[in-house]
């Protein structure tokens, strides 16, 4: 790689902003304008039977507060609300509600149109080929996190 060649992280940064701008333009035309890729991060490690914000900021990698604020704008949305633990009846737990499942259903669908457009400009072969190697990168690094850890 020459100093003028972009690391992979950067080339894999990239790509995922590319994907959550196209994601994000048709999310906000026919669900809400107040959607942002930010927000995305609330759904990408919500549980299904719901998660506590804090569980939530850690698989995203911010503050509690920060991931609070995204949930309450998605709260302000009414595409997901916070309900008691009935694990633990003093905490919450995020939930998806019945506008943020068929959210989600519109997110899906766009993925799908993403994912038709690249396997169109790369080749099915290729795109393939592409899916399975990022497969293997996940699974490569972490492997590799589990053996310093």
């Amino acid at each position: 790689m020459s100093t003028g060649d972009p690391t992979l992280l950067k080339l894999l940064s990239q790509a995922t902003t590319a994907c959550e701008r196209a994601l994000n333009q048709e999310l906000r035309a026919r669900l809400d304008d107040q959607l942002r890729p930010a927000h995305y991060a609330v759904f990408r490690y919500l549980d299904p039977a719901g998660s506590r914000i804090a569980g939530l900021a850690d698989a995203a990698g911010m503050t509690p507060q920060s991931m609070g604020e995204l949930v309450t704008n998605l709260e302000r949305c009414d595409l997901v609300t916070r309900e008691v633990d009935p694990t633990d009846r003093r905490a919450r737990v995020v939930t998806v509600t019945e506008a943020g499942r068929a959210a989600l259903s519109v997110a899906a669908e766009q993925i799908r149109d993403i994912e038709r457009v690249l396997a169109r400009r790369l080749g099915q072969r290729r795109f393939t080929e592409l899916r399975t190697a990022l497969v293997e990168v996940n699974q490569a690094l972490a492997q590799n996190i589990a053996d310093a850890g």
